[in-house]
């Protein structure tokens, strides 16, 4: 049985490469004398340092004092030992001296110069040689150009003022009938200058029953047209035996000579 070695000797015995976990027995004597030391300069500071904490002085109070003095010799005399006297003293304003106009002008009269006339030197055009002109051949014909031919515009046919209808109420413009009667009345500037509105009653056919002018008719009798209103047929409604709508009428040249014709 081989003998039992203690852990002692292992660590007396073991190489230098072996890290020694446990620290050597040291003196604690340098430790408590740097510990005195530093407690007795901080005991030191606390009891003989004094710190002094001086308030701040006051702001002065902003406060001006203003000194008005009149127009007159007095005033004047007292206005310029102030600016002469301040931190800003005034400066001589060279446009101030009677004498600024004086000089200015005979410095002006001093800089006057006239130019000498400018004679601008003549030179000869360059010489273009023009080439000679071409012209006709023996026997060969020369056809004059053709002038242009005038448009012909073709003439128009008399135009004619005819009713129109627009919605105002109570129907729709695709409601609206496409074929409209003839008008047999004279159309002239006093009725196209008036504002036609009318009131119609309809029936379940699409009849007018009543005609009735809301505006218009102050200056034209508008007979005329509550006639021509009671002869256009509108789209039927059955389920309405009767209806109100409201309706304008307005002016609107056509050609005469039956092509645009509705």
């Amino acid at each position: 049985m081989p003998k039992r070695v203690s852990i002692k000797r292992m660590r007396k015995e073991a190489p230098e490469w072996v890290f020694p976990w446990r620290p050597s027995a040291e003196s604690p004597f340098p430790k408590w004398v740097a510990t005195l030391l530093v407690g007795g300069v901080f005991v030191f500071l606390v009891t003989s340092v004094r710190i002094r904490v001086i308030p701040p002085a006051p702001w002065a109070a902003q406060k001006a004092a203003v000194i008005h003095v009149s127009d007159d010799a007095e005033g004047r005399e007292l206005t310029l030992r102030a600016r002469e006297g301040g931190p800003f003293p005034t400066r001589f304003e060279p446009s101030a001296w009677e004498g600024a106009v004086d000089l200015e002008q005979a410095a002006l009269e001093a800089a006057r110069w006239t130019p000498p006339p400018y004679v601008p030197v003549l030179r000869d055009l360059p010489k273009v040689e023009t080439p000679p002109l071409r012209l006709a051949a023996s026997g060969e014909a020369v056809l004059p150009k053709r002038k242009p031919l005038a448009e012909v515009v073709p003439v128009s046919a008399p135009l004619k003022l005819i009713p129109a209808l627009y919605p105002l109420s109570g129907i729709v413009a695709a409601a609206l009938p496409v074929e409209l009667p003839a008008y047999d009345g004279a159309v002239d500037e006093k009725m196209t200058a008036e504002p036609w509105r009318f009131l119609v009653r309809l029936d379940a056919a699409g009849n007018v029953m009543d005609c009735v002018s809301l505006a218009g008719g102050n200056q034209v009798d508008p007979a005329p047209l509550e006639g021509w209103l009671r002869r256009i047929s509108f789209k039927p409604e059955a389920a309405k035996p009767t209806r109100w709508i409201a309706v304008g009428v307005g002016f609107a040249n056509q050609s005469t000579d039956g092509s645009n014709a509705r």
